[in-house]
């Protein structure tokens, strides 16, 4: 392959060679003047090709670019007939031929134009390898000679005679090697070698220059397709919010072609929200006080959609100091705002019907009442609970129970006004902020509409479900100052619409305040009660009204605080059934109760059958039979000693289900009885489908017997019901003896109340009991 310089330049070159071609005979003497010719030839010669190699080198880039045209310039100016440039590929240790001049069919091209190893070159005599490991020129004057030469034979064969080569150096180190061939055999030239000298020097110059501009240019192709293809969008902008350049990532994000997104402004493509909301900090930029900031945003897309980006945008300046452009790196973030709007919108509502819950709804009373205050309005919480929802849930499931609370969420939505606010707290629990009220009577109306919406029937499982509501309203700023107080006195009154009777709403009333704070007390003194050994059982006689013997005793609670001295069952026994307490205060008065009993029997006394209440939370506890048979095996109580009573309306409550625990009581032997019968409404055909033992006539229908027609006949109807159903019936409250003997003649088992005794102490009844005479007790009392 043949590389030739511009034909001017070569034939300028050459004169500084022509006495080269008609060199004298050395042995014939010089004289001064042919030697001073000979010199000036000889200097121009160098001259001629160091400017042969500047040309050259001034005429590439890359070395591959110089190697053939520095070859062939020195070549044709020293009458050479070949040569090549040897560079050394680092990665590979392999000498790469960057290229060659001259005999392009002789054998030996096909070696000049290939690679090898550096060892293979590495052999004694080797012409580059010489050049390369010295340092030095190195110069063949006849190849038939140089018979270590590994490429002799080649040389020869081409019609070669002598060769030179010189290495190219660089900062110490050798870069490459270059060498030419003659067809003529040559003496040394040591002019030409110390200009070969020169001229590696110059070419390994050239060859670093090249090498680094090639890695600049290769870093700045890899930070062009860095920031082309970054998974980021990249944007230069001017001060007038031009975009100068955008990547390929930050097209593709905005759905714009770059030559579209160039045409545009950064506030063409931002949300009309977001258009102003990086200026104070980019002045900020501009003005040195900040080298960078950081803010999040959106952007429009080109088919109108939103996207959030996080932005980092930083400042480029000239040398002088002069703002160029800002650098802006965009982060799509519209995931991650989507998954906080999420995470947001369910922290704020509810899961299963959509409405604002808890935290979401005491904000929006915060803000309603700051308005009131503002406007001089009122506005008005709504507390509204369903009623007997829990049965919904246990008859048809959950599911079902589900797919009721989201339809009642839409009707309570859709009977309120624009400005009104509806929100579920859990459960069966919805609560509704009532704006903009000119009177408190205006309440009482959305009340109304809301009661009439939830009772409408609701399909669910193929059939019409019903329910009712209770509410609670208290009205801002009549009833409370506060959220609160607002929230906590419209539940006080939805309580209230509770014990009215459900289905109905009630406004607040300040008396009720007062009520529940008492009720916290008690349940909080509650709480501790049986820690604080507080509690204590009482025991009231039965007497037999045939023969006037005790007949058995029933254990009553009593419960004596040191801040709230002696409080009555009537206070805390409903609270103790809400909150639960009265699980684990049942169990200690069946525990207790059954230990008394074993007590008095081992003093002494005969065997007497205890009664002790059940609550109608205590009957629905699944762990009542398993507790029960335990307390009954530690005390060594004979189960028929022991009498479990039970009020008409709580067994009434589940039927199949007070039919199934009662059935199971009955088998482990106690005794039942039906407490304050009368008040409920069994019937007989019921009545026969419990074990029962007992029946208790309710004080109510005793309190004004024999005078009261009434109750006389209530009295004579139970008593009659209990002998056709073989059940012993007890008369409750039995104050005077006018009473007892009316109770007698109509042929009632038994007796209880004050006549005979009161709630009295264990140590008390156990003197009772000991007096074995019921004449002599009743004395006694006198």
């Amino acid at each position: 392959m043949s590389h030739r310089l511009p034909s001017q330049v070569v034939a300028a070159l050459r004169k500084a060679v022509l006495a080269e071609r008609a060199a004298p005979d050395p042995a014939k003497s010089i004289a001064p003047e042919d030697l001073r010719n000979r010199m000036a030839d000889r200097f121009a010669q160098r001259l001629g090709v160091e400017h042969a190699v500047t040309q050259a080198l001034a005429c590439a880039e890359r070395a591959e670019d110089a190697a053939p045209l520095l070859v062939a310039a020195i070549a044709e100016i020293l009458q050479l007939a070949c040569g090549a440039w040897w560079a050394l590929e680092r990665e590979r240790d392999v000498l790469v031929c960057l290229g060659t001049w001259g005999l392009p069919d002789a054998p030996i091209a096909e070696y000049l134009e290939g690679s090898q190893r550096i060892q293979q070159e590495r052999k004694a005599g080797g012409l580059v390898r010489r050049a390369w490991l010295d340092a030095e020129p190195v110069w063949i004057e006849d190849l038939a000679q140089a018979t270590l030469l590994s490429r002799q034979e080649a040389a020869l064969s081409a019609g070669l005679r002598s060769a030179f080569a010189f290495p190219i150096t660089a900062a110490g180190e050798v870069r490459g090697v270059v060498e030419f061939y003659s067809r003529a055999n040559r003496p040394p030239d040591r002019d030409l070698l110390d200009c070969c000298r020169y001229i590696g020097s110059q070419i390994g110059q050239f060859v670093l220059r090249a090498e680094m501009a090639a890695q600049l240019k290769a870093t700045e192709r890899r930070l062009a397709d860095t920031v082309e293809w970054a998974a980021i969008g990249i944007a230069h902008i001017d001060q007038t919010g031009r975009i100068l350049h955008a990547n390929s990532f930050l097209c593709k994000l905005l759905g714009y072609s770059r030559e579209e997104l160039l045409a545009l402004t950064v506030k063409q493509i931002s949300h009309p929200e977001d258009r102003n909301v990086v200026d104070d900090m980019r002045t900020k930029l501009y003005l040195g006080e900040i080298p960078s900031f950081q803010i999040e945003k959106r952007y429009v897309r080109k088919d109108g959609s939103q996207v959030w980006a996080a932005l980092t945008i930083s400042l480029q300046r000239d040398t002088s100091g002069r703002p160029l452009h800002h650098i802006t790196i965009v982060q799509d973030i519209s995931a991650r705002k989507q998954a906080e709007a999420r995470v947001q919108y369910l922290a704020t509502h509810d899961a299963l019907t959509g409405l604002p819950n808890r935290v979401m709804f005491a904000e929006m009373v915060n803000h309603g009442i700051g308005a009131a205050r503002r406007h001089s309005w009122r506005c008005a919480v709504m507390f509204i609970d369903l009623d007997r929802f829990k049965q919904v849930n246990d008859s048809l499931g959950h599911e079902a129970g589900d797919a009721l609370l989201r339809e009642l969420s839409q009707r309570i939505k859709q009977n309120l006004r624009s400005s009104d606010v509806a929100a579920r707290l859990g459960g069966d629990e919805f609560v509704v902020l009532l704006q903009e009220l000119g009177s408190a009577e205006e309440g009482g109306v959305v009340a109304r509409k809301l009661l009439s919406a939830v009772m409408a029937p609701v399909p669910i499982a193929g059939q019409d479900c019903r329910v009712t509501a209770s509410i609670g309203i208290s009205i801002f700023p009549d009833d409370a100052g506060d959220e609160a107080t607002l929230m906590k006195h419209a539940d006080i009154a939805m309580y209230h619409a509770k014990e009215e009777g459900r289905n109905n709403y009630q406004t607040y009333n300040h008396v009720w305040g007062e009520q529940s704070l008492e009720r916290m007390s008690l349940e909080s003194h509650l709480r501790g009660a049986l820690e604080g050994q507080e509690l204590s059982l009482h025991y009231q006689a039965k007497l037999n009204l045939s023969d006037h013997t005790i007949c058995g005793v029933e254990a009553l609670l009593r419960w004596n605080n040191a801040d709230l001295g002696s409080v009555p069952p009537s206070r805390f026994i409903p609270i103790a059934e809400e909150t639960g307490l009265i699980l684990p205060i049942g169990r200690w008065v069946l525990r207790t109760a059954c230990e008394q009993a074993m007590q008095w029997q081992r003093s002494g006394l005969p065997p007497v059958c205890v009664a002790v209440n059940l609550s109608p939370r205590q009957l629905g506890d699944p762990e009542l039979l398993p507790a029960l048979a335990g307390i009954l095996r530690d005390t060594n109580l004979a189960p028929d000693l022991l009498e479990l009573e039970v009020t008409e309306s709580s067994m009434m409550h589940d039927t199949e289900r007070s039919v199934q625990v009662l059935t199971a009581l009955k088998n482990m032997g106690v005794r039942l009885a039906i407490d304050d019968f009368g008040t409920g409404y069994s019937s007989l055909a019921q009545l026969n489908r419990f074990p029962i033992d007992t029946l208790k006539v309710d004080r109510s229908f005793i309190r004004n017997i024999p005078s009261d027609a009434e109750g006389r006949a209530i009295a004579e109807a139970i008593i009659a019901m209990g002998r056709t159903l073989k059940l012993t019936v007890v008369a409750e409250g039995v104050e005077t003896d006018d009473q007892r003997v009316f109770l007698r003649d109509l042929a009632c088992d038994q007796m209880q109340g004050y006549l005979f005794s009161k709630p009295v102490s264990a140590d008390d009844f156990a003197e009772l009991l000991r007096q074995g005479s019921a004449e002599a007790a009743v004395e006694a009392l006198n």
